[in-house]
């Protein structure tokens, strides 16, 4: 046990909860075989119920035994009360030295308890917390209630009991979540997403955690990970934008998944290139901030010209360009995201171009689902560099090469030229590479606005 809260007194747990909010609802469930959620940065976790026993109180046809028995309804001055496990996450929460983060019972970390409608620090509730750890000890009274079996601890599972949980005059379990420090933010040991951030994770981060730990990760080779190049920079973007997160995963779904869905909200590309997989930025703006600074790298790699490209058929022009009406290009957008000073609940941020909808009215879109931010400032950011892609990126290409070309990568610059096109010299960004049968190249680039080689 690591972090307790003011423990085993007569102050009744619900007591403790002032302020109902009817939006800090969360629901319990009590499911074998649910995954056990990955917290990364600070998210607010909803509880599995593990154990249950010695439910007790007036009212009650006396001690139950295991699970928590029959009882004889509400009473008027009834006292409930109950011995109660709650798993939460993936442990462990705490550093490595042991300071009190996960749940934190110090300055700043005095994260928050929902139950019902109410929210307390959680070093002012009656709750005892285990991080998680490799053969982490039972709870002193889970194992003193059944001495002669064995009592789990239940080893790499940060959970939280009550022992006892006052329930007061109504014989149920509240509706209880917590905040959790989890991995790669500041309160469990990591190093956030810089100095204005250090609450969440650093997208850098969650992505190699997720892909190479080797408890619960994806079981990607390290080695196929470009670890101290393309991933070091992307995570110096993300800082410097100020692109922070903190995602729980808290679904089945395929790590591939989440993963697009962590490059989708920082507009990013993962490219595979040979055996290593890059994270590579859309921005084409130097960035500084937040302790970081990022500079992307402009240079481009080849120039085509009439001499270089292979015949598409049907007595088309060389280079395909396809043009989308601006009048149909989104210009306003939503995207909502988990607010943490709103206990974690859905909030809307919009953003908007006032000039294109000056000339073409609105031109919307369903919200994004941007659960990965908890904070309105990162949310943002994400918002408006979605926007500018979906309202200014309306020029692709489309042009074959030979063999020779075979070293093009996606998310590579190049320029190209074509006088039937009007093209000369500019400057594209590769987006997809095809190959035949034959060894030719199609190749499709998208263009990239005030960019001049």
């Amino acid at each position: 046990m690591y972090a307790t809260g003011k423990g085993g007194g007569p102050s009744p747990f619900v007591n403790a909860f002032k302020g109902p909010n009817v939006n800090s609802l969360r629901y319990n469930t009590s499911q074998f075989g649910s995954p056990l959620p990955l917290c990364y940065g600070t998210q607010r976790v909803s509880v599995n119920l593990l154990e249950g026993f010695n439910f007790q109180g007036s009212g009650t046809s006396g001690k139950g035994g295991k699970g928590f028995g029959p009882t004889a309804g509400k009473k008027e001055g009834a006292n409930f009360t109950v011995d109660v496990a709650f798993g939460l996450c993936q442990g462990p929460v705490n550093p490595a030295t042991g300071a009190p983060a996960g749940f934190g019972t110090a300055p700043p970390y005095n994260n928050r308890v929902w139950a019902n409608g109410g929210i307390a620090g959680f070093n002012t509730v009656s709750i005892n917390a285990y991080d998680g750890s490799d053969g982490q000890a039972p709870d002193a009274v889970f194992a003193a209630s059944d001495p002669n079996s064995p009592v789990l601890g239940y080893s790499g599972t940060c959970y939280a009991t009550g022992t006892p949980m006052q329930l007061g005059s109504t014989p149920a379990l509240p509706n209880i979540s917590f905040e959790v420090c989890g991995f790669g933010s500041s309160g469990n040991g990591g190093a956030g997403c810089g100095p204005d951030f250090t609450g969440d994770a650093n997208p850098a981060f969650t992505i190699e955690d997720l892909l190479t730990n080797a408890r619960y990760g994806a079981g990607f080779p390290a080695a196929n990970l470009d670890l101290g190049g393309s991933l070091a920079d992307y995570g110096n973007y993300c800082q410097s934008a100020a692109l922070a997160m903190s995602l729980l995963l808290d679904r089945l779904q395929p790590c591939a998944r989440w993963i697009e869905e962590i490059c989708e909200l920082t507009v990013t590309a993962p490219v595979w290139s040979g055996a290593l997989l890059k994270f590579i930025p859309y921005g084409d703006a130097a960035l500084a901030g937040n302790g970081a600074a990022w500079t992307p790298n402009l240079t481009w790699q080849y120039s085509f010209g009439d001499g270089d490209y292979l015949d598409q058929g049907g007595g088309s022009d060389p280079v395909i360009v396809s043009r989308k009406d601006p009048a149909t290009m989104t210009n306003w957008l939503n995207l909502e995201y988990y607010d943490s000073s709103n206990s974690y609940n859905p909030a809307i941020v919009p953003v908007w171009d006032q000039g294109l909808i000056d000339q073409y009215g609105i031109r919307s879109e369903p919200p994004v689902q941007a659960h990965e931010f908890t904070n309105v400032t990162s949310a943002t950011t994400s918002a408006q560099l979605q926007l500018q892609r979906k309202a200014y990126i309306r020029n692709t290409y489309k042009w074959k090469l030979g063999f020779r070309y075979m070293l093009l990568e996606p998310m590579d610059i190049v320029l190209l030229t074509d006088a039937n096109a009007g093209l000369a010299a500019a400057p594209v960004r590769i987006i997809q590479i095809d190959e035949d049968d034959n060894g030719e190249l199609t190749v499709t680039a998208e263009e990239i606005p005030g960019l001049t080689p």
